[in-house]
């Protein structure tokens, strides 16, 4: 585990970090081994259902015990981490549920409810089995997230016109099918090698949210769950994902509905979206933000985002601002001359600039 931290000494210290500490306690817990990740309790946590039931009595169940089950969570976490796991759990019922949604999918907010299950494909060209392109130990991630098991699917939700990663977003590769028992597998086996989570990514992840509740059936480890995901889940999804995911990091990418529509394909009420999902996010999860800085986008976007985030979520929200950002995909054939560049060092010093009048006070860079 220690060789890791050659390679990432900020890595080793990151625990310690106030502005790690102050927004990810639960996280830490499970690291330390005091807490079991939320997957975990919820597969010790027995409910009543039949999978012969509509889904709409489904959702009215599931409500119920997910009330239930942050309130036992709250008051008794303790005694239910000693629990075996039962036959019909939390876990499972949920799994029911998204296995049901892919008959009318509606697990983002493009909401296209075709059925998957008979072979018909909607805005991310997903099927029903979910094809996997790679899975790795990632040493690049936020220093308290490495390293990280990370998994890249194919499919996306959303189609940047810039995408670093279009090559499988896009289907322009095609990916390996591995059971939800063969993944399982890989991901106790990485949590023996030193690992502090494993990293559902794309492509998109809500693409797959029924694929990825029968993975977590068959993990046995206590391995913290990190949703990697661009936000327009819907609220469905929002709810299927409470009391599954420890982390939820969702990219803010635009700072207005305009620019997310015109270089993203974004809905139309993308700003929206985002600011519902990182609201209920944070009142179930922890989260993390990423935004990528893009040319030209500096005041109507990376500013209201940050202005957003201060105002709406807190001062002290872990934020990562980015500044990677490379002209990928179509940006060089396309009507976007502002993103046919890299940033320059003058947008960098305007970043630190509109960082500071934020007034955010967990920013990393």
């Amino acid at each position: 585990m220690k060789d890791w931290y050659v390679i990432r000494p900020d890595s080793a210290k990151a625990l310690e970090d106030p502005g790690v500490r102050i927004n990810y306690p639960r996280y830490l817990e499970i690291l330390r081994g005091k807490k079991l990740p939320y997957f975990q309790l919820a597969k010790r946590f027995e409910v009543d259902y039949e999978k012969e039931q509509s889904l709409r009595d489904l959702l009215i169940l599931h409500r119920s015990y997910v009330k239930e089950f942050f309130e036992k969570i709250q008051n008794e976490e303790e005694k239910i981490s000693k629990e075996r796991t039962k036959e019909k759990n939390l876990l499972t019922l949920k799994e029911t549920i998204a296995w049901k949604v892919l008959e009318s999918c509606e697990f983002c907010e493009r909401k296209c409810r075709v059925n998957r299950k008979r072979g018909d494909v909607g805005f991310c060209r997903a099927g029903e089995d979910m094809e996997v392109s790679s899975a790795f130990i990632h040493l690049g991630e936020e220093p308290e997230i490495t390293p990280s098991f990370t998994i890249f699917t194919l499919g996306c939700n959303l189609e940047c016109i810039h995408c670093q990663n279009w090559s499988i977003a896009q289907w322009f590769e095609r990916g390996d099918l591995m059971s939800p028992q063969t993944i399982a597998r890989l991901i106790d086996e990485s949590w023996e090698y030193g690992v502090r989570n494993v990293n559902l990514v794309g492509g998109e992840p809500t693409v797959w949210t029924h694929y990825w509740i029968s993975v977590l059936k068959y993990v046995r480890t206590p391995i913290p769950v990190f949703w990697n995901s661009n936000g327009i889940y819907s609220e469905l999804t929002s709810e299927i994902l409470k009391g599954i995911v420890d982390i939820i990091k969702i990219d803010f990418k635009y700072g207005n509905d305009k620019c997310a529509m015109r270089i993203s394909k974004a809905p139309p009420n993308y700003v929206g979206i985002i600011r519902r999902n990182l609201k209920r996010a944070k009142s179930y999860s922890e989260i993390l933000i990423r935004v990528l800085v893009l040319p030209g986008h500096l005041d109507c976007c990376l500013r209201n985002i940050l202005e957003y985030i201060r105002k709406d979520l807190g001062e002290y929200v872990r934020v990562n601002v980015m500044f990677h950002y490379r002209p990928e995909y179509k940006v060089m054939e396309s009507e976007f001359t502002e993103l046919k560049r890299r940033l320059s060092k003058d947008d960098v010093e305007r970043v630190y600039e509109i960082v500071r009048e934020s007034g955010l006070k967990n920013v990393i860079f």
